[in-house]
């Protein structure tokens, strides 16, 4: 499956941030960009699903890109619907049951191309690279 650059942004963001619940992380989500995109860039370059399954996951650079080839971090948080489960991201607590699931459920379910633990893995080390003070 092939997958538009909204619908890779809006999957990248739905699994970060219920691997960001299932890894423990309560939220808001409330880092301006210039304090978790850095850190995000740095663990999703390595993350192997990334580069693995590139028509199921976007392609992220600093800027991005004007041909639309690449996107900045930031972008897929914009891709959040507000039927999204994890929409209140910024304003709350992240949502620990997602559409009424546990976190590894719902990304079994619900998000594409990577498995559960991957995605608790992702935001594991999204954790670990972020400053203590940033929060």
């Amino acid at each position: 499956m092939r997958l538009n650059k909204q619908q890779r942004l809006r999957n990248a963001a739905e699994g970060f941030l219920a691997g960001l619940v299932a890894a423990g992380f309560e939220g808001p989500f409330t880092w301006a960009h210039h304090q978790w995109e850095g850190p995000f860039y740095r663990v999703w370059n390595q993350w192997p699903p990334a580069s693995r399954r590139p028509q199921i996951f976007p392609r992220f650079q600093v800027g991005g890109s004007a041909d639309g080839r690449t996107s900045q971090a930031r972008d897929m948080l914009w891709q959040i619907k507000r039927t999204s489960p994890f929409a209140g991201h910024k304003e709350g607590p992240l949502n620990p049951a997602p559409n009424g699931l546990t976190p590894a459920e719902y990304l079994e379910i619900s998000v594409e191309g990577a498995t559960p633990d991957e995605w608790v893995e992702l935001a594991r080390d999204f954790l670990r690279e972020m400053p203590e003070n940033s929060a």
